[in-house]
């Protein structure tokens, strides 16, 4: 004995294949661009991280004796490497200057005073995303910098004295 089978059994089945089909499709499209939103999302979080850690590595390195900034600075960036995730735990000093030199906290000894500039930092992140380095750069990471700059008034102190 033969089936018969309905025209409305065969077109539901149709159906439910095109929607299968239209799916495969549209994921196909979909994940790609969802993995590059998410990679675009971690390097501007990284480059924001940078520079906040650079101004506050800035902002600690101006607190002090000008001649000991690289130190405080150093902390600064060896604490963001330690609350950093894998992705972003790769901070990197690269300098830190101030504009006062141990030549010219000495020439105020020793009777001290105040001096007045200026500490600059350099800081540097490198970002290992997981779709878009391999678009741009290959294997090497996406290397961000950061320069902050934060006025600073040192008191020498008073060494001299009384005979």
């Amino acid at each position: 004995m033969m089936v018969m089978r309905s025209p409305l059994k065969l077109r539901l089945r149709r159906v439910n294949g095109q929607s299968a089909a239209e799916l495969c499709a549209g994921l196909m499209l979909l994940v790609p661009i969802i993995l590059v939103l998410f990679d675009l999302s971690v390097i501007v979080l990284g480059v924001q991280l940078n520079d906040a850690t650079c101004r506050e590595a800035a902002r600690v390195a101006a607190l002090g004796d000008p001649t000991n900034c690289s130190t405080r600075a150093q902390a600064v960036i060896n604490r963001a490497n330690k609350q950093g995730s894998s992705m972003l735990s790769n901070f990197q000093l690269i300098t830190c200057t101030s504009s006062v030199t141990a030549a010219d906290i000495a020439a105020m000894q020793p009777f001290g005073g105040p001096v007045s500039g200026t500490v600059s930092v350099t800081t540097r992140v490198d970002i290992r995303p997981f779709v878009v380095h391999l678009v741009y750069t290959g294997s090497s990471p996406l290397h961000f910098q950061s320069v902050q700059t934060y006025p600073f008034t040192y008191t020498v102190p008073n060494s001299a004295t009384i005979n």
